[in-house]
This record gives C-alpha cells, sequence and structure tokens, in this order.
C-alpha cells in the first residue's frame, strides 16, 4: 500500500516557496516502488515556478532548482526507495512549461525576470537540472505516462529508464512552435533513444506523436489500455525492486555508460560493475538454486 511521505529537506524549500510552485506528491510502498505524482492538475501539470507577476526572484538556483535537488538527492540515499515511478495527476502526465509563467515574464519590465538572461550567462541550466539529477539517481526510473506529455513534460519522460504509456497518451516537443530551441536535454535524450532521423522529424515538426508512433519508434516500452496503466507499471516497478538493488543499479550503469563505449570496452565495464554486486550474486544464485532442488546449496 502507498502511503505519503515527507523528506525535511523537501520541505524545507517548499515552505519558502511560492504556494503555485510545481511540487510531486510522494508516496512509497513496503515493496521498495516510490511513485511521484506531479500534483498540478488544474493546470495540466504544466512546470510552474510559481511567482506572481513582477515579483522579484530569488538569486543563484531557483527555489524550484533546490527543491528537485533535494528531492533526487533524497530518494537517491533513502534505503527504502529501490525503483521510482513518475506520472501526473488527472488526465495529463504534463503539460510542459507554464505558457502563462512566461507571458508574465517576457511582460514584465524587469528583463531579468526572463528565464533566459541570467547573470549573462549564454547557457542556463534553469529546469533542465532536473533532468539532469534525475539521471543522476542511481534508482531505475518509469514514466508511467498517463496522457499528453509536452515540451518539459515529454523531456521528463524521455529522462526515465522506461516508459509505460497509456493509449490516450501522446507527446510533442513544441519548442519550435514557441520559437524556442529544445533546452532540456530532448536532442541528446531523443537521439539516444529513437534514433537522428525520428529526432530530426519530431524536433523540427513539433508535431503530436501517437502512443502508437512512440511504440513504433522504439520510444515507448509498453503502449497499455489506460485503465490498466497504473496496475501494469506497479507491476513492473515492484518485479525490478524485488531483485538485487545493488545489481540493478550496476546494470543501469552499465547501459548508460556503454551508449558511448566500444563493445569490447562495455564488455570490460560489465566485468569491473560485476565485482561490486558479489554479496547479491552468491544470494541470488543460492536463492535461485534452493528453488529448483529444494537445498540449500546448488548440485
Amino acid at each position: 500500500m502507498l502511503r505519503e511521505i515527507h523528506y525535511p529537506s523537501v520541505d524545507t524549500v517548499v515552505a519558502e516557496a511560492p504556494a503555485g510552485m510545481t511540487k510531486f506528491k510522494i508516496e512509497v510502498e513496503d515493496s521498495g516502488v516510490a511513485l511521484l505524482t506531479l500534483n498540478r492538475p488544474e493546470r495540466l501539470n504544466a512546470f510552474s515556478m510559481g511567482y506572481a507577476p513582477g515579483a522579484a526572484r530569488p538569486g543563484g538556483w531557483s527555489l524550484f532548482d533546490r527543491y528537485m535537488r533535494a528531492l533526487t538527492q533524497e530518494l537517491k540515499h533513502d534505503p527504502a526507495v529501490k525503483v521510482v515511478v513518475i506520472t501526473g495527476a488527472g488526465r495529463a502526465f504534463s503539460a510542459g512549461a507554464d505558457i502563462k509563467d512566461w507571458a508574465d515574464m517576457e511582460a514584465s519590465s524587469d528583463p531579468t525576470a526572463s528565464p533566459f538572461i541570467k547573470e549573462n550567462l549564454l547557457f542556463d541550466e534553469h529546469t533542465a537540472m532536473m533532468h539532469v539529477w534525475i539521471k543522476q539517481m542511481v534508482k531505475p526510473t518509469i514514466a508511467m505516462v498517463n496522457g499528453p506529455a509536452v515540451g518539459m513534460g515529454a523531456d521528463l519522460a524521455s529522462v526515465a529508464d522506461i516508459r509505460m504509456v497509456s493509449d490516450r497518451a501522446f507527446f510533442q516537443w513544441a519548442y519550435v512552435l514557441n520559437g524556442l530551441v529544445p533546452s532540456d536535454g530532448s536532442p541528446w535524450l531523443l537521439q539516444k533513444l529513437v534514433g537522428q532521423a525520428k529526432t530530426f522529424e519530431w524536433l523540427m515538426t513539433g508535431a503530436r506523436v501517437s502512443a502508437e508512433e512512440a511504440l513504433a519508434a522504439g520510444y515507448a516500452n509498453h503502449v497499455v489500455p489506460h485503465d490498466d496503466l497504473h496496475d501494469r507499471t506497479m507491476a513492473m516497478a515492484r518485479q525490478i525492486a524485488s531483485l538485487p538493488a545493488r545489481t540493478v543499479q550496476a546494470t543501469r550503469f552499465a547501459i548508460n555508460a556503454s551508449a558511448d563505449m566500444s563493445f569490447q570496452d562495455s564488455i570490460g565495464l560489465a566485468y569491473v560493475t560485476g565485482y561490486a554486486t558479489q554479496a547479491d550474486i552468491r544470494e541470488r544464485i543460492m536463492q535461485r538454486a534452493e528453488a529448483v532442488t529444494g537445498s540449500d546449496k546448488p548440485d
């Protein structure tokens, strides 16, 4: 059974943040599965910094950055969490950046209110750091895409290790439609997932990508009937959570690292990471041998 939890470091940031800032509902069950639910259904879970028009922004990291850093670090180091599932409340996964927020910032007479003008930097990670920290979280991640995933929302689904997708969902990298260059990692993420040709098509047209097209392109792992999505996703998450945690984490690391290695180096990496999981290996072999033979030692 899922139970809502609160991490003190996360709550400290929430106490300082504007009421309208995007936040996740955090729930964990005894199986080791954590469920993070984007919780702005009235705005289709669009990402918002929550500031009122004309309100002063804090210097340095935004409160949303601080919130996501605290959240991902807590999940990373919580021994009770083995797998992280990310989804959205209501009928959308996430509509991306809240356009109303952006319009308010661009209309402001203060140019520093714009997310693109900050300390005279050419590049501003801003909300993209959320995806970096999720990728670095060590724990396996599953995007449970329950509805439309647009812009930042599509990138959030892309950064997960596995995508379980409702047959009612679609994806859309709509940056170009708003005169924007995709800045939250999709040029890199999509090429890893679907190759360069589809990346060009999806990012340069901003067209909607149906769940079925996402599956055919290799982007979605499974497309399932909407009413079955929660149960199917949680079943997969529990299956992964039931396996030796260090071995799963090392395998995840090996998959990500091998993407930029030669075949021979990837084999060597598997041996090196395998040494870190020797206790898991012995325990798992003995368990499987006992299950097969009814003995506590292999024949």
